[in-house]
């Protein structure tokens, strides 16, 4: 399983690439519960400012928040290049 860090580096660069509407890749609890981890990413990419205008659709509000859908039309910010940026030489670092 990826990592809440992994996630939202492959999610931000998803953005960055232009993709908009994330949406479970099908109808199993399995696709569910991946999907719950990319928005639950794109959330906090949007409450630290790595991403504007995001829209969150909801599915199920009981005894957990689930996420049906999650739309990104103002993309990624220059603090989110910047995460992705940092993500990149850590990785050289690590690596190089």
């Amino acid at each position: 399983m990826k990592t809440l860090g992994l996630i939202l580096e492959s999610t931000l660069e998803e953005i960055s690439a232009g993709r908009k509407l994330f949406t479970p890749d099908a109808g199993t609890q399995e696709a569910m519960d991946t999907f719950q981890q990319i928005a639950k990413a794109i959330s906090y990419a949007d409450s630290e400012g790595l991403v504007e205008h995001c829209q969150f659709g909801i599915a199920d509000f009981t005894d957990r928040l689930t996420f049906s859908r999650v739309m990104v039309t103002g993309g990624v910010t220059e603090l989110g290049y910047e995460f992705l940026r940092q993500r990149s030489l850590s990785r050289q670092k690590k690596f190089g």
